[in-house]
């Protein structure tokens, strides 16, 4: 699935992290293929993108501590080709 950025803002102490990590991010207006769709424990939905291959960084997880993840980013920075709001249900078909 295909997908542009539209948000590519994020709070300094995010960008901070990410730079420590050798982070990448999207770029708004940029197009990218959805490689993954990921739900976060805060139940939220992150992308992973074929165009961007990230390191694992260490995250909080609220049962096993920490562990290292591939960071995603959030369904909501992202829109169809169309311009609409990208569906989770969109979204079962890359991961299967």
């Amino acid at each position: 699935m295909e997908v542009i950025c539209v948000n590519d803002l994020f709070p300094p102490p995010v960008l901070a992290f990410y730079a420590e990590f050798g982070v990448k991010t999207p770029s708004k207006d940029k197009m990218y293929t959805v490689r993954a769709a990921k739900r976060h424990t805060t139940g939220e939905t992150g992308l992973l993108l074929s165009e961007i291959q990230n390191p694992d960084v260490p995250v909080k997880h609220p049962v096993l501590g920490e562990v290292w993840v591939e960071p995603t980013f959030n369904i909501n920075r992202f829109r169809t080709l169309l311009g609409e709001p990208v569906r989770e249900e969109e979204l079962e078909l890359v991961n299967s």
